[in-house]
């Protein structure tokens, strides 16, 4: 079941009740519809993709398309290929335990930049994007950090343990993690990934032109646990 009528199905009110979420509880933040819709699994191709949004998200999911269908599929197509972990009954949750799991992050300084580029600056351009950065942050901090999923915290959109994932790619190296990742899926493929542009917003280039201090300290603290799970250092590094 995909689309609008799974949205209906798999809503905030019954999500919690799914055998998934009986034991993976979810208490991320965010709404448990939307939280739901992060996760991405194929039984038949035996694996479970957390989705990270602003973290090569597009990318991943089409070249999973790719590997299912043999063809590429347009992003939004491709997300609704796949189910999702409310519609797991109790049977098939015992071969989720079996699946490889895996997810990609992202730098947290890059990923957050890149969330105002797309979904705040590009619809309501500020006329000093500096400070429009900085009153984006300010308004996390105040409480909005998870009102939308391109930016809450990425171990907030987790619908597993950290500890369970058997391999956590990033897209700082995501040619090598699309190797790992297709390597345990697909194996008798030719290796190849098809970048998708999507909405890439050039923020890895853009830090310097965003960042002053009293932002870096706000990242640091509002997506401490993210630097700390996934293992990106917390010091401001630019190229």
């Amino acid at each position: 079941m995909q689309g609008r009528a799974q949205k209906l199905l798999y809503n905030n009110l019954t999500v919690p009740f799914r055998p998934f979420y009986r034991r993976y509880p979810y208490r991320g933040g965010i709404s448990s519809g939307s939280a739901n819709a992060r996760g991405c699994l194929d039984l038949e191709l035996g694996f479970f993709c957390n989705r990270i949004p602003k973290a090569a998200n597009s990318t991943v999911v089409t070249n999973l398309a790719r590997l299912k269908c043999g063809l590429d599929v347009p992003s939004k197509q491709a997300k609704k290929l796949f189910d999702t972990p409310a519609q797991l009954t109790r049977v098939q949750l015992g071969t989720f335990e079996t699946l490889f799991k895996f997810t990609v992050v992202r730098n947290p300084y890059t990923r957050t930049l890149s969330a105002y580029l797309d979904k705040v600056a590009r619809e309501a351009p500020p006329q000093d994007p500096k400070a429009g950065f900085a009153a984006f942050l300010e308004s996390l901090a105040k409480g909005k950090l998870h009102s939308n999923t391109h930016w809450a915290p990425q171990h907030s959109l987790m619908l597993i343990p950290v500890s369970h994932f058997d391999f956590i790619g990033k897209v700082e190296a995501l040619d090598e993690a699309w190797r790992t990742i297709q390597s345990r899926i697909r194996p008798d493929l030719p290796l190849a990934m098809t970048s998708t542009l999507g909405n890439q917003t050039g923020a890895n280039d853009k830090l310097r032109q965003y960042y002053d201090a009293p932002q870096i300290r706000l990242v640091q603290r509002l997506y401490a646990e993210d630097f700390s799970a996934f293992g990106y250092t917390p010091t401001f590094l630019v190229d």
